[in-house]
Order: structure tokens, then C-alpha cells, then sequence
């Protein structure tokens, strides 16, 4: 998969680049004899109007397009982006007198023996070939083009730089969902074998279904989890049966309530996402109650906004404070971060009897 995102990447630079030099080399060029010529006619010496404008562009254009790749593709990214400057000043320069016999003995002297080309292109390349001079192009106009090219080069590696930050920031967070969703799993589970053996001891009927739900819980969580979204309804209804298991160690004292509202089949959330706040609800709210409690939750879906207010009694007898942290809450606002950064909301209201949580989420 890194294989195929690398090549993609690759393959999207090189047409840019293409691009680039076919907009310089002959684009540019050709419109601007075109706009030239408006002015100051060139086409009376042309044979063929326009047509040999456009000739004489295209045929030129491609000679002066090949030293040009070797200094951007040689000079550029293999001296100069790999910032060794003394090497590429020394290329630089002999770049430039190569230069000189490169338009010289080949594209010159080429063109000049190209007879099917309209005669006043071969005319004017044997012209030039036959010029006596140090160089026979103008050496700013030379530095001026390699600057252009510089840019270019400076701006694919930037680009090419940005994307492997952000692959690689993306494969960190995938890394920190995965670990964290780890830890959910067998923190749940962990809790949830309690109850059933608390349930055991006391040789209640209520055991075996509470084993049946497990089991649906655990289906549940090995084999829909393993996505990065799932349904809604479904992580609802697992919600639902975590309540009920729950539940079924609680006398009439301890009043639970769950509320649902507008979950349809059509939204998605990260899985396990909402299941330590109800979690702790439990352990941390009505668990060591000795009188009266009650668990309040209420899901509502509207438009693409989920809402989970969750509200529970606080116990009689107080919880040592690093017991009471737990990694849920912690947990949870991480995932928060790193999956819908901007798009939540978390409010908690906590005081000596009641604590009380609202969590709003954008979906999508």
C-alpha cells in the first residue's frame, strides 16, 4: 500500500513537471512570436505565415528543452537541494560552455541539416552555427531560466516533503487509535467477567443471560470494531446491552435509565467511542452506592449532531481519587482529539452528589 501511495505521489509530480516544461518551452514561446509579430510582423519572412511560427517553436523548443532537464533533474535536485553548493557552482559553470557546444554542434547543426523543415528555419540555424562568439546565448537569460527552474525544484520538494509529514502524522494517529482502542477492550471485558463471576458466587439466575449478552458483546467487538467507523445503531444497541448486563447487578434502589432518540442506519461513529463514559458511570457512580442512585442517559441524534448527556449520582462513600480517574475519561477525550478535532464538545458538571457530562459530536 506505502508502495502504491509512493508511486501515485511520484507519478503526480512528474506530469506537473511535464507540464511545466511544455508551458515554458512551447507555450510560452509560440504565443508570445504570435503576440510579437502583431506588433512587428515576423511572418513576412515566414514561408508559411504562423504555421512557421509555430514550426519554428515546436523544433527549437525541444532541442532547448533537453540541457534544461539534465540541469533541473542533475544540477537541481542532485547538487543543489542536497545543499552542496561547491559542486553545484562547479557544475554550474561547466554546465554553461557544454551549453555552448550543445547549441553549437547539435541543435544548430541539426536543425540546419533538417531540410524538410520550411526553409527559413534551416536558413537561420546555418546562420548561427556559423557565428563566431564566446557564447552564443545570453548568459543572464541562461541564470534568469535556472532560477525558474530553481523555484520549480524547491516547490516539488517542498510538496513532496509536506505529504511525507502528513503520511507519517497519519500513520502515528492511526497508531494511537489502535493502542488506545487496545485499551478499551480488555478494560471492558475485564469489568464486565467480574459481574458475571460476582453472579456466579451467588448462584443467580440471572447468570447464564448475562453470559448470552456477553457473548453477543464480545461478537460484537471482535468482529464490527475492527473498522474505523461503524454504525451507529449498532454501537447504540451495544451500549444498550452493556446497560443491561449492568443492570442485573443492581437492587430497586439504583433507578437506570437510557434514552434514545433519532439513531437511524445511515450514521457512523468510531466504535467503542462512548462506551468508557458509560462505563464509569457504573464503576465510579452507583457501584459503591449504599442507598439510593440512579444512572440518567439519553442519545439523540439530529441532523448529523449526536448528543450523549450522561448523568449519575455520586456514592455515599467516597472513591480514592486515582481509583476514580481510570483510564476511561482520559481515554475518550484523546480519541476526541485525534478523530474529531474541532467537532466535539465535552462539558462536565461535577460536584459533591451528582456528576453530570455532555458530549455533543459532529459526525461528519
Amino acid at each position: 500500500m506505502n508502495e502504491l501511495r509512493k508511486a501515485k505521489t511520484s507519478g503526480k509530480y512528474t506530469i506537473i513537471e511535464i507540464i511545466f516544461f511544455i508551458v515554458f518551452f512551447f507555450l510560452f514561446p509560440i504565443v508570445t512570436d504570435i503576440e510579437y509579430n502583431l506588433n512587428e510582423p515576423l511572418c513576412e519572412k515566414c514561408d508559411n505565415g504562423y504555421l512557421d511560427i509555430v514550426i519554428r517553436r515546436m523544433v527549437f523548443g525541444g532541442f532547448q528543452a533537453i540541457p534544461f532537464i539534465f540541469l533541473y533533474k542533475i544540477l537541481l535536485h542532485k547538487l543543489l537541494l542536497k545543499k552542496k553548493y561547491g559542486y553545484f557552482l562547479g557544475s554550474f559553470i561547466l554546465f554553461l560552455f557544454a551549453l555552448d557546444l550543445y547549441i553549437v554542434y547539435v541543435q544548430y547543426w541539426s536543425i540546419s541539416k533538417m531540410y524538410f523543415l520550411p526553409g527559413n528555419i534551416t536558413r537561420d540555424a546555418a546562420s548561427w552555427f556559423k557565428t563566431d562568439t564566446l557564447f552564443h546565448f545570453s548568459v543572464i537569460y541562461v541564470i534568469d531560466q535556472t532560477l525558474i527552474f530553481t523555484a520549480l525544484a524547491f516547490f516539488i520538494n517542498y510538496a513532496k516533503q509536506e505529504e511525507r509529514m502528513s503520511a507519517l502524522k497519519q500513520a502515528k494517529l492511526q497508531s494511537d487509535l489502535d493502542q488506545l482502542k487496545a485499551q478499551v477492550q480488555p478494560h471492558f471485558f475485564f469489568n464486565t467477567l467480574n459481574n458475571v463471576y460476582s453472579l456466579a458466587l451467588q448462584r443467580s439466575e440471572a447468570t447464564a443471560p448475562l453470559v448470552a449478552r456477553l457473548s453477543d458483546m464480545m461478537r460484537y467487538v471482535i468482529y464490527e470494531t475492527v473498522n474505523s467507523k461503524v454504525s451507529l445503531k449498532k454501537e447504540v444497541d451495544f451500549l444498550k446491552n452493556y446497560v443491561a448486563v449492568e443492570s442485573v447487578r443492581y437492587n430497586e434502589t439504583i433507578m437506570i435509565s437510557f434514552d434514545v432518540q433519532g439513531i437511524n442506519d445511515n450514521a457512523t461513529i468510531e466504535p467503542l467511542l462512548l462506551l468508557p463514559i458509560i462505563e464509569n458511570m457504573f464503576k465510579h457512580g452507583v457501584q459503591h452506592a449504599t442507598g439510593k442512585g440512579f444512572i440518567e442517559i439519553v442519545v439523540c441524534l439530529t441532523g448529523n449532531e449526536l448528543m450523549l448527556q450522561a448523568k449519575n449520582s455520586k456514592p455515599e462513600i467516597k472513591i480514592k481519587s486515582a481509583e476514580a480517574a481510570g483510564i476511561g475519561l482520559a481515554n475518550v477525550k484523546k480519541r476526541l482529539q485525534l478523530l474529531y478535532p474541532g467537532k466535539h464538545s465535552l462539558k462536565i458538571q461535577d460536584d459533591e452528589y451528582h456528576y453530570e457530562l455532555l458530549l455533543t459530536l459532529q459526525l461528519y
